[in-house]
């Protein structure tokens, strides 16, 4: 049975990567998700207890290994589809009067 993850979240985001790129490093995945340590080490932390990764700690850096690959991307959060105000001000109206020299 796949695993259903959420698209446009960080679990997406890791796992994508996974996908892509082995061998990868926890510092590795800091550096190109742009998230920060802690963060990914609970996201991290979760895939162990659910079996979809495995960390391989050596003495200077430790490497993620992907255990499964039946991933399945679905949809996006509800909060997401929800447009949202944009707030610029008030727009200039434009001018068609161009002065006493071109009337």
């Amino acid at each position: 049975m796949p695993v259903e993850v959420l698209n446009g979240s960080i679990e997406e985001r890791i796992l994508r990567y996974l996908l892509e790129v082995y061998p990868v490093t926890v510092e590795d995945l800091v550096r190109e998700l742009k998230i920060k340590r802690d963060r990914l080490d609970r996201v991290i932390k979760s895939f162990v207890q659910r079996g979809i990764v495995e960390l391989e700690p050596l003495p200077d850096r430790t490497f993620i290994r992907l255990l499964r690959s039946d991933f399945h991307f679905t949809g996006i959060k509800p909060s997401q589809r929800r447009r949202y105000k944009q707030s610029g001000g008030r727009k200039q109206a434009v001018k068609d009067y161009e002065g006493p020299m071109y009337a």
